[in-house]
């Protein structure tokens, strides 16, 4: 019986004959697999084909191995903070509900499995979440440290819906740990001679107890509390209800210790919708940088507004600014 093949399964054989990269080879097979008619005279076409996928995917499965899969999310924003958790404990929802990302929300263990980024609204600024897989004591996706690594926050989100509650928190900082991560409050980190030697670095870590709108999670905030209150600030939140979210947004921003600089032209109004966002102790040239690198370079004199100034008061290029201030550049 004649295979009687679409004209596209040639075009797409001729495609394959071309390509360059195993990738594209494995993706062109898969397409012509599927457009080619299901009938016995293509069983040994379909056959032939799904040989070679299965030997493309054995091999892409060893370089994998070798290499290891990694996810580089670049910041943005006023600071990228990493949520990582146990299974079922609302990260995504939390992403969902309080920024305009939409992932997937389940109460099906293990649903995100790569990252997943929104920007969290606060003031005038953003914050930029990301979503992690779930970390077990059996498994967790390798590059989710290097997002632990890069973050400039953490938060370690547990759910007061669970009587495992205590388990989330030990299971997470057990597998960290053998990472050589350590995760401390935003107070200074523990000087346990043990812990130092066992994890080489540390990451400011916020505890996040989810879930608080549900029955049972004031007690177990209690016992919470109870544990690790002296180890982590302990924040309770609904990604339901809101509830919480404002003083969680208030402590991130304090733990960033960054300022928000505001800009603007001579004889114009101020620019309070888009701030420049510096690491506190930032100078005047650090502002204009921000703005454009050879800016900086051409600005002569720059005036300054704010409480730690005199309205309008020249400054320098090497003169810290504030939280707040106001910077008017003059080239």
């Amino acid at each position: 019986m004649p295979a009687n093949l679409p004209p596209e399964y040639y075009k797409l054989k001729h495609e394959l004959e071309a390509a360059r990269t195993d990738e594209e080879r494995l993706q062109l097979l898969e397409e012509m697999t599927r457009i080619t008619p299901k009938h016995k005279g293509t069983e040994k076409v379909r056959a032939d084909l799904r040989s070679r996928i299965s030997k493309l995917r054995k091999v892409a499965g060893k370089k994998q191995s070798k290499r290891g899969h990694s996810y580089h999310v670049p910041k943005q924003g006023a600071g990228q903070l990493v949520l990582i958790g146990t299974p079922n404990v609302g990260k995504s929802q939390i992403i969902a509900s309080f920024t305009k990302a939409k992932p997937a929300v389940s109460p099906t263990p293990y649903t995100t499995q790569e990252p997943s980024v929104g920007m969290l609204a606060y003031e005038n600024i953003q914050f930029q979440l990301v979503d992690t897989p779930p970390i077990t004591q059996d498994f967790v996706q390798p590059w989710v440290f290097d997002l632990v690594r890069n973050a400039d926050l953490v938060l370690l989100v547990v759910s007061l819906a669970s009587d495992e509650i205590l388990d989330q928190v030990e299971i997470v900082k057990s597998r960290l740990t053998e990472a050589k991560i350590q995760i401390a409050g935003i107070e200074e980190p523990s000087s346990d001679a043990d812990e130092v030697i066992e994890a080489n670095f540390t990451k400011p870590t916020l505890l996040i107890a989810n879930q608080a709108d549900e029955d049972g999670a004031v007690d177990r905030l209690d016992i919470l509390r109870e544990f690790y209150a002296e180890d982590f600030q302990i924040y309770p939140l609904s990604a339901i209800t809101g509830e919480g979210l404002d003083q969680l947004q208030a402590v991130v921003y304090k733990q960033l210790d960054i300022s928000r600089v505001y800009t603007k032209s001579p004889a114009k109004p101020v620019d309070y919708e888009d701030p420049i966002v510096l690491p506190t102790g930032s100078k005047v040239i650090e502002a204009a940088m921000a703005l454009h690198k050879e800016f900086a370079q051409e600005f002569k004199t720059a005036r300054i507004w704010g409480s730690n100034w005199y309205d309008g008061q020249t400054v320098s290029r090497d003169d810290v600014v504030y939280d707040g201030d106001v910077l008017e550049f003059h080239v």
